[in-house]
């Protein structure tokens, strides 16, 4: 997206009040003055569940033109892909598992990739519906009703896991999806189990924990911040790096990584009285899937 500073503006109406140039240059010049996107303004969230989960239209459909972003955003998304398309490899031992994405779909097609976190029973499917963030609260990956549900990708985020901040939610009750994540509160455990593994149908990514945390903020994180925005993605990380919880374990060491990464994921345990347990892990390399 171009801008066009004070004398750009002002040499332009002197153009056109002078009758310099032709008109045809005149006509063609004021057409391309871009206008000034309107802000959409987050829905006021709500604490119920669904509401919560479902404010405002996804984001995948307020974004869904990459190729024309705004400036700002533009930068953001160059940032990403580079990064992404970087050679940096996983250098710790890779959770023996035999994933089959292709299989998983044959059973449900809304299957995105597989999650497996050491230390805990965490090694499952990652669903996602693109018109809904209430479908899997109510329904398991095979697509049964289950009270449990299963741990899905917010609707606004690429299954590709090239976004800024991608969000996976699960309930986090005693014996659910992300039941365990409330042990990463403990130092200790989060210093012996620090990865997170992703597979997708081309690589096993790995992130590195560098939060868990405890908060009653029950907005969307996806309608809250507008990651592609650098400035608002470091103000985000800046907030997450501030956390004074009692329960909150922080990994200061990895805030630099977060910010030049600009490559994070957020896993979203919705307990019952309706608080939310936060793990969240920045990019620390991937390895092909052969």
């Amino acid at each position: 997206m171009r801008k066009y500073g004070f004398w750009g503006i002002t040499l332009l109406v002197a153009m056109v009040l002078t009758g310099c140039g032709d008109t045809d240059t005149e006509k063609n010049i004021l057409e391309n003055v871009p206008d000034v996107a309107d802000e959409v303004e987050p829905d006021a969230s709500s604490n119920e569940t669904a509401s919560y989960l479902s404010s405002k239209e996804p984001e995948s459909e307020l974004f869904a033109d990459k190729d024309n972003l705004p400036e700002e955003m533009e930068e953001g998304e160059a940032a990403m892909v580079a990064y992404n398309n970087s050679d940096e490899t996983i250098v710790e031992t890779i959770p023996d598992a035999s994933i089959d994405l292709g299989l998983l779909r044959e059973k449900n097609s809304d299957v995105s990739a597989y999650i497996i976190i050491p230390g805990t029973s965490i090694n499952n499917p990652i669903l996602k519906k693109n018109d809904s963030n209430e479908y899997y609260l109510k329904h398991n990956a095979k697509n049964e009703e289950d009270s449990n549900g299963c741990i899905f990708m917010d609707m606004g985020n690429e299954i590709d896991f090239t976004d800024p901040v991608t969000c996976l939610y699960a309930k986090s009750g005693e014996g659910q999806p992300f039941g365990d994540l409330v042990a990463f509160s403990d130092p200790d455990f989060m210093n012996e189990n620090k990865y997170i593994y992703v597979y997708s149908d081309e690589y096993i990514s790995q992130y590195k924990i560098f939060a868990a945390y405890s908060t009653d903020d029950t907005e969307r994180p996806l309608v809250k911040y507008n990651f592609y925005d650098f400035s608002e993605y470091q103000q985000y990380i800046d907030e997450v790096f501030s956390v004074r919880d009692m329960t909150a374990v922080i990994d200061n060491d990895l805030k630099d990584k977060a910010l030049t990464t600009w490559n994070t994921i957020t896993l979203i345990g919705i307990d019952n009285d309706g608080s939310r347990q936060l793990v969240q892990a920045v990019f620390n390399g991937r390895t092909t899937i052969n």
